[in-house]
């Protein structure tokens, strides 16, 4: 997790240069290991996960795109395998586990700026929709 912070910091910053090449350190994650970086993202948005809320709120948005089944992932275009939908290349553990650790960040969010928590709602939504879209499965 702590490899994970310092990428979506820099993510977050003006440089072009820099923040591509965060972007594409992002993507190796994601083709090396679905289940790992589906997992490590939805733990940054954990409250108890020391992050930034900019970092909460990137981490959110970046994994709903990636679950989205319309959303493509602007910064990797070129690698359709990797740009799949990535809900369906999750094992169920690992969709189940993101589930659980999603409703307990919402749970435990207390007192977050209202921005942050609906970028998390986003993200649960796209991913009941992956659900019924791909699973054929009903509320979670």
């Amino acid at each position: 997790m702590a490899e994970l912070q310092p990428i979506l910091n820099i993510i977050l910053q003006n440089d072009n240069t820099e923040r591509k090449a965060a972007e594409a350190q992002l993507n190796t994650l994601k083709k090396a290991d679905a289940n790992k970086y589906a997992l490590v993202m939805v733990y940054c948005l954990h409250p108890q996960f020391n992050a930034s809320m900019e970092v909460r709120s990137l981490a959110a948005v970046i994994l709903r795109r990636n679950i989205s089944a319309s959303d493509v992932d602007s910064g990797d275009v070129e690698d359709v395998a990797n740009n799949d939908n990535l809900w369906q290349r999750l094992s169920d553990e690992c969709r189940n586990q993101v589930k659980v650790e999603l409703l307990n960040t919402l749970q435990n969010a207390g007192e977050w700026p209202k921005n942050v928590t609906h970028k998390v709602c986003s993200l649960a939504v796209e991913i009941q929709g992956s659900m019924q879209q791909h699973e054929d499965k009903g509320i979670w």
